[in-house]
């Protein structure tokens, strides 16, 4: 790093470098550089950047200022040192001076504040008059000034007061606003003044109302905008994000390798010497050899060496300092710590504790751990570069042994798989080999399986043996029906120690099936009864033990397994079939062996025409499959035929079979249709019987009927009755013709009744004589009167108490017919009204008949319709109005068109 000095220092430099130096200093002005500033620079502000390597590209330099006020770094940013207000341009000038070569280098700083705008040659100016604000520039006060209080900020004047006593009064923040009191102004003169110390971090800038009026409230300004900025100071040290940092690296890292970060922040205003921070190492534990560096303006830390060893040190921790105004003494600061973890990698391989093993083990024992190897191995325990992995290399081509890793002690475990025979082998030596779940990694980066190897000598004891056979496991073929006490086999049994069979004595220890006998002295084994391949198990084994004179046992194997003789026929499964003439033309054949391969299908059919040649023509034969195939009868009659068709295997061996086969008329293409006759009737006869059960019903019920009708004429017969629709002296009831303004009179009575067609003769009068043509049995006739006004139902017995019992005591009440009394008095007074209304119409004038919808009146009545709106013409007949009473005429002669 370059050394920065200050201005007073400046020229002493320069005179002790121009005594000391033995050769003489070149100055030249390398660049000249414009920078564009603002009126006023704060202190601690960034300025501008100059490119000093452009001009002397040497990394043991010092830079000088020729303004004391202007402080620039190594990287070339230019800060201010204090407060400075510019008007206009500024120049000073960076001096670079080469440590090692006396070069010196200048470069040439304009600061520009306004930027000017060239004006064309033929613009003209147009000139206006505007009216001058009273705006100041922006204020500023110090952060942590310690006084003495109040302090003069600045001062505010309108031009008006020359021509106004004005008093001056300010608002917002600091003043009747958060922080209350803070500012205040003086009425008469206008200067502001600050009260206490003030945080720039908590308030930085200040945005005031200044207000200028006259003794009686004029104001002759406008209210004016007050910007009053805190200058910062370096009162706030920079703080590291974390407490601690943690960072990881795995050994062996190569050098230059980032490996994490610090950061720390600073609460002073930004971008300025304030808060431009630089970070360094204070110390490493351990201290030797230093192994991190740290950049001094990111806070990265790189790796100084590929050599950390996490065997040597598995950890480190580093105590960095951190402060502000890079180069000033007057810098704030604070520490922290970063624990660096180095991480294992596989960089020691196992290695064997010893360098060769030698173990006894007794022959024919297995199953057993023989011999357990221990190793050593620098990396981090129970890690994948430190657990072991054991390997059998040579030695163990008859896989007598395998070797495993106990998990709990990382050790390998050499096992007998097999016991090992003396008189065969004395002395085994085998090659052990380790390495680690992962690959080693040397320190250039390598990679290798890092395997170690050890010799094991494994010497084989003599132990008294029983006797062996020979072979100890024998697998042997018995054809099926061999007879009872045939042998089959005789086995071979000696002693390990005397190479003889002498004094061995044989027993069958199992024989599941009992399948055979054996000889306890010469180990004759014969059949213990017949076989059959189709019905018994096709394998059988039998252990046989041998015991010698010392009582030592040995046992044998022998595997016997069943084979197959053709001594059994393919058989047609199903022979009787059915060939249609349409639909179905074939008959399947299928056909079965009992026997096993190469005795079974597949199965070879033929027509055996040696007694009939034409079944050669009548009958063809189709295969389906190995075992099955179709028979058909093209071009043969409707009938019944036995045909003889010989089955063979693929031995040949077969015979002569007989197949129904029956031709005939399938009604469904599958089935003949006589034999499906008589089923077919039966569910027709059910059927039939239920038809015959519902028609039986239908026609009781129909008789019934029958009876109840002749019964009901019989009862009626002899009385006289008069048509159900003709008028006998009474009103028939229809709807209202049309809504005239005689049917709105209140008084107007429409007698209703139904016509019953049952009941006949002229209705009695009420006292109880006999109507018109009536006899004295007549049915009495009950006249219901709806009277429109009150909306009642009025009936014969309402107005007179009831009825007179006629004829036998009985009383018989008939709803279809109105007493000619009772119609009379009812239309007596209505009928003269309606003829009146009539002949009063104008010009003496009935009115117009038009046609109305009525009800229905009653069925097949002659008279139709009696009003004058009725729907009946000229040539309609209306005789019936002769048999009227004599106001019935009257009512025609109204209703009648002319």
């Amino acid at each position: 790093m370059g050394l920065t000095l200050t201005s007073t220092g400046t020229s002493l430099l320069t005179f002790c470098l121009f005594l000391t130096l033995p050769v003489a200093v070149f100055t030249d002005t390398c660049e000249k550089v414009k920078l564009h500033v603002p009126s006023v620079i704060y202190s601690g502000h960034l300025i501008g950047k100059v490119n000093l390597r452009h001009c002397l590209n040497s990394d043991t330099f010092i830079v000088q200022s020729s303004n004391p006020d202007y402080f620039i770094l190594e990287n070339g940013s230019i800060y201010a040192e204090k407060r400075i207000s510019l008007a206009g341009k500024t120049w000073f000038t960076i001096r670079l001076v080469d440590t090692v070569t006396s070069n010196e280098k200048k470069i040439r700083v304009k600061l520009i504040t306004k930027a000017k705008t060239a004006k064309t040659r033929y613009a003209r100016e147009v000139l206006r008059r505007s009216k001058r604000r009273w705006a100041p520039l922006p204020f500023s006060i110090m952060e942590g000034y310690i006084g003495p209080f109040p302090c003069f900020v600045q001062q505010i004047q309108s031009d008006t007061q020359e021509n106004y006593t004005v008093k001056y009064s300010i608002s917002g923040p600091g003043v009747n606003e958060e922080p209350v009191g803070l500012f205040y102004v003086e009425p008469q003169t206008g200067n502001i003044f600050y009260t206490r110390q003030i945080d720039r971090e908590r308030y930085p800038v200040f945005r005031l109302t200044g207000f200028a009026k006259t003794v009686d409230g004029y104001s002759p300004e406008a209210p004016l905008n007050i910007v009053i900025k805190v200058e910062d100071s370096n009162d706030n040290p920079p703080i590291f994000v974390e407490e601690a940092f943690c960072i990881e690296v795995p050994e062996h890292t190569k050098q230059g390798v980032i490996v994490g970060r610090v950061k720390a922040n600073d609460k002073d205003e930004p971008k300025t010497l304030h808060s431009i921070l630089r970070y360094s190492i204070i110390s490493q534990t351990p201290p030797s050899p230093v192994m991190f560096a740290l950049h001094p303006e990111t806070g990265i830390i790189t790796t100084t060496s590929n050599r950390l060893d996490r065997e040597l040190s598995d950890s480190y921790v580093l105590l960095i300092d951190v402060r502000d105004m890079p180069g000033q003494r007057s810098y704030l600061s604070s520490t922290g710590t970063v624990s660096i973890t180095i991480t294992d990698v596989n960089d020691n391989p196992p290695i064997f504790v010893q360098k060769s093993y030698q173990v006894e083990v007794n022959e024919n024992e297995s199953g057993m751990i023989i011999l357990c190897i221990p190793i050593n191995d620098n990396d981090l325990p129970d890690s994948p570069s430190s657990r072991a992995k054991y390997y059998i290399t040579q030695g163990n081509e008859r896989e007598y042994f395998s070797i495993s890793t106990n998990p709990e002690t990382n050790e390998g475990c050499l096992m007998v798989e097999k016991g090992l025979n003396y008189e065969e082998t004395k002395r085994i030596q085998i090659l052990v080999g380790v390495t680690n779940e992962v690959d080693v990694i040397n320190y250039s980066g390598v990679k290798s399986t890092g395997m170690s190897t050890i010799p094991v000598i494994i010497t084989v004891k003599d132990v008294d043996e029983g006797p062996e056979f020979i072979p100890n496991i024998r697998e042997i073929r018995v054809k099926e029906n061999t007879p009872v006490g045939t042998e089959i086999y005789r086995c071979q049994a000696r002693d390990p120690e005397t190479k003889n069979s002498d004094g061995i004595q044989f027993t069958k220890q199992s024989d599941t099936l009992n399948w055979v006998n054996i000889d306890a002295a010469t180990c004759r084994i014969t059949m213990a009864k017949v076989l059959d391949y189709e019905s018994d198990n096709h394998q059988n084994t039998v252990i046989i033990v041998a015991v010698d004179q010392s009582g030592k046992t040995g046992t044998g194997t022998l595997i016997i397994n069943l084979e197959d003789v053709n001594d059994n026929y393919p058989s047609i499964i199903n022979r009787d079939g059915t060939i249609c003439q349409n639909g179905k033309t074939y008959n399947l054949l299928v056909a079965e062996d009992r026997d096993g391969a190469p005795n079974t299908a597949p199965f070879i059919f033929r027509i055996d025409s040696t007694n009939d040649p034409t079944l050669q023509n009548q009958f063809q034969i189709e295969r389906v499959n190995d075992t099955s195939v179709n028979i058909r009868a093209d071009g043969v009659p409707e009938g019944n035929y036995q045909i003889p068709i010989i089955i063979s295997d693929q031995q040949g061996y077969g015979q002569t079979q007989i197949v129904n086969i029956r031709k005939c008329t399938c009604a469904d293409n599958i089935n003949c249709s006589g034999g499906s006759r008589f089923p077919n009737f039966a569910a027709l006869g059910g059927w039939a019987i239920l038809v015959i059960v519902l028609a039986a019903l239908l026609f009781a019920l129909f008789l019934c009927g029958l009876c109840a009708c002749l019964c009901g004429a019989a009862a009626t017969k002899g009385k006289k009755s008069f048509p159900d629709d003709l008028a006998q002296q009474n009103l028939i009831v229809t709807n209202s013709e049309a809504p005239g303004a005689d049917v709105m009179d209140s008084n107007f009575k429409v007698p209703v009744h139904v016509t019953n067609a049952h009941v006949s003769g002229n209705a009695p009068s009420i006292s109880g004589g006999k109507g018109q043509g009536g006899q004295s049995g007549s049915q009495v006739t009950k006249q219901t009167i709806y009277r429109k006004s009150t909306g009642q139902l009025i009936t014969p017995e309402d107005s007179r108490g009831g009825l007179n019992s006629m004829g036998g005591g009985q009383q018989f009440l008939d709803a279809n017919r109105v007493n000619y009394t009772e119609w009379h008095s009812f239309m007596n007074n209505h009928l003269d009204d309606k003829l009146y209304m009539c002949g009063q119409s104008e010009e003496q004038q009935r009115g117009d008949d038009y046609v109305l919808s009525y009800n229905f009146e009653g069925k097949g009545s002659a008279g139709g319709s009696v009003g004058c709106c009725s729907d009946f013409r000229d040539e309609d007949k209306m005789d019936f109005l002769n048999h009227l009473e004599p106001k019935f005429r009257t009512l025609a002669e109204v209703c009648a068109k002319k």
